[in-house]
């Protein structure tokens, strides 16, 4: 039997993908199928776990892409699959979990964040610091939905929780490559030709962030932010495994 687990992914955006996250999902044995959410997005009946990446979208956007996505998020929540959302994605996943989803002020770069004792029991963030600095990049944020366990917090807002066991709503981006720091901070400097969208530039132009001192940080936490990507990726492989077993 393949023992390669087949994981969804709800891409938002043509600038915005699976990066450091995908490659760890593979690493640890995933085959990924990738469904933009403009497009159609396949049922995830056939699939072991669902990643929804973020996007320039608001979760309260009345627009097909959201919605799609989001019923994405509730179909494999039905069905118990494993479901890891990143930035709206986790807005996506906390929503329709019952969370309250509200517009924060914009946290845009690398910041901070903490972990709690408690990420030190999770499958996807177990031996991740203390404290590390993430790349950040939000108007929108979640407050953790009743029963949810608080994984990583900052001063900002929630930066990640897990609900019930099998579901992961993440606000920090961990899928950042070194290679995409570089590109947003070329983009800042109106350089394009990575392919990055000039509304995805400007998002942190306007909030004031320095593109000389975001490549600087890109270089400095690179390997620190490949060994957290890849916790993640096994650790939602292996709950994807575990899903697979008791289907």
């Amino acid at each position: 039997m393949n023992d390669r687990v087949r994981i969804l992914v709800v891409q938002n955006d043509d600038d915005k993908h699976a990066g450091r996250i995908g490659l760890a999902l593979e690493d640890a044995g995933a085959q990924l199928t990738i469904a933009m959410a403009y497009g159609p997005i396949p049922s995830v009946v056939d699939f072991d776990g669902l990643l929804v990446l973020p996007g320039l979208g608001d979760p309260v956007d009345d627009e097909q892409a959201i919605h799609d996505a989001r019923d994405a998020i509730i179909e494999a929540r039905s069905l118990g699959l494993p479901v890891l959302g990143v930035c709206l994605g986790g807005q996506l996943l906390a929503q329709s979990a019952g969370a309250e989803i509200y517009r924060s002020a914009p946290e845009l770069g690398i910041h901070p964040v903490r972990t709690t004792p408690a990420a030190q029991d999770d499958p996807l963030f177990t031996g991740i610091p203390a404290e590390y600095e993430s790349f950040h990049a939000h108007a929108f944020a979640f407050r953790p939905v009743e029963g949810a366990t608080v994984l990583i917090e900052s001063d900002a807002c929630c930066q990640a929780m897990r609900i019930g066991d099998r579901s992961w709503a993440l606000q920090l981006h961990p899928e950042m490559t070194r290679e995409g720091l570089h590109t947003v901070a070329r983009g800042i400097e109106y350089d394009f030709e990575d392919g990055i969208l000039p509304e995805t530039a400007g998002f942190f132009r306007e909030a004031g962030v320095d593109p000389i001192r975001l490549r600087e940080q890109a270089d400095e936490l690179d390997e620190l932010h490949t060994a957290i990507a890849a916790q993640i990726g096994r650790g939602f492989v292996d709950a994807c495994r575990s899903a697979r077993a008791e289907r």
